[in-house]
């Protein structure tokens, strides 16, 4: 059977061209343990991870490269940066499409979460933004767009409102990474957090923090540890980026995601435009379909390929299912980690059937799709 994958939103697949190569050849040929091994090989690391920091930053803007940090996924840096800032007790405004990757460590430390509204359809409602804010409040986090509504936010309300209180601004960009762009200095931003294997194309366990300068010089580390300098102290390094680089780094993943980014980087228009027409193309074909109902904005307002449905026929777990088992097609089913996002769209807690297609999914994925679910609700 012929597979169709339609998961982006979890992690893409195809990765970018060539990535598999790459990661064998640094596999088979070029393993070194980064600041630990006097070796040529050890420079062409190092200029590998250098050139990474160098193109996320001119990805997000950031005119301080040092201050990345890599981690596992978003998931560890939201909870890096939040864990740095945040203390029991303290407010942190949130917007109503939190993952949990943030609504988690805010319960873990014992934070208050105080929710920006949502309208229907999955956006920011910052009407009342300002009335948040009180003296408690410490932090404000927002996912730039949603796992589940695909909805991408207006940043510039809550980066105005966050500026003027004087409280660091922390971005989710899981989703929204590469395809719309996130500036750290033009919306003066903390921290954006990132992931390497969805949009980026690659590989799983990379991600990391972009942080200002001043933020990555004064949180606490989540994880510390050797970092091949100042091997006569115990204390923690003061400099970045070794601050916050404690333990051998996934360096096999970041030489991937290198390669990844650069492909991305040199490519961005094209699987930006690929992406868009499968939307498109998804979305015409699913309002086609008696009994199925898209839960979030239409293509031509601000969202990503994430297209959540729901179906008054026919249970959406059962649909998964026999999409999976007949026809090959692989989706999501369910509540996606995001509680409070399908509360705002009314599909809590039955969650809903998301399909998102990617750069390389083609007109016939999305045409064999549609038919399989015409053929299942009949």
């Amino acid at each position: 059977m012929r597979r169709i994958y339609l998961d982006n939103a979890a992690t893409s697949f195809p990765k970018a061209p060539g990535l598999g190569e790459r990661v064998r050849r640094y596999l088979d040929e070029e393993v070194v343990n980064l600041y630990r091994t006097d070796s040529p090989l050890e420079e062409k690391a190092f200029a590998a991870v250098d050139g990474l920091r160098s193109m996320i930053a001119g990805l997000y803007g950031s005119p301080w490269p040092e201050a990345i940090s890599f981690t596992q996924n978003a998931t560890q840096a939201l909870n890096a940066v939040i864990k740095g800032l945040v203390r029991e007790g303290d407010e942190v405004i949130v917007s109503s499409n939190e993952h949990n990757s943030a609504m988690r460590p805010l319960s873990q430390i014992g934070a208050h979460a105080v929710r920006i509204p949502s309208h229907g359809d999955g956006y920011n409602d910052y009407g009342n933004l300002p009335a948040l804010f009180s003296s408690r409040t410490k932090a404000v986090i927002i996912n730039a767009a949603s796992n589940v509504s695909g909805a991408v936010q207006d940043l510039a309300p809550a980066a105005e409102e966050a500026r003027r209180h004087g409280i660091p601004l922390i971005i989710d960009a899981a989703q929204a990474t590469p395809f719309f762009p996130i500036d750290l200095m033009g919306l003066d931003a903390a921290a954006i957090c990132f992931t390497g294997h969805k949009g980026l194309l690659g590989p799983q366990g990379t991600g990391g923090m972009v942080l200002r300068r001043s933020i990555a010089e004064s949180i606490e580390p989540l994880v510390t540890g050797g970092t091949g300098s100042e091997s006569d102290s115990e204390e923690v390094p003061s400099y970045l980026p070794d601050r916050l680089s404690g333990g051998t780094e996934n360096l096999t993943g970041l030489v991937g995601l290198e390669h990844a980014l650069r492909y991305v980087t040199e490519n961005l228009g094209t699987l930006r435009d690929r992406e868009r027409h499968a939307l498109e193309r998804l979305y015409e074909g699913l309002m086609r379909i008696d009994g199925i109902a898209v839960r979030g904005p239409s293509p031509d307002k601000p969202r990503t390929a994430v297209v959540s449905l729901s179906c008054s026929r026919m249970d959406i777990a059962g649909i998964a299912g026999r999409l999976s088992s007949e026809y090959g097609i692989e989706t999501r089913v369910g509540l996606h980690c995001s509680p409070s996002a399908h509360r705002s769209l009314g599909t809590f807690p039955t969650g809903t059937l998301r399909l998102s297609p990617g750069p390389f999914t083609t007109d016939d994925e999305i045409d064999r799709t549609l038919s399989a679910l015409e053929e299942i609700l009949r």
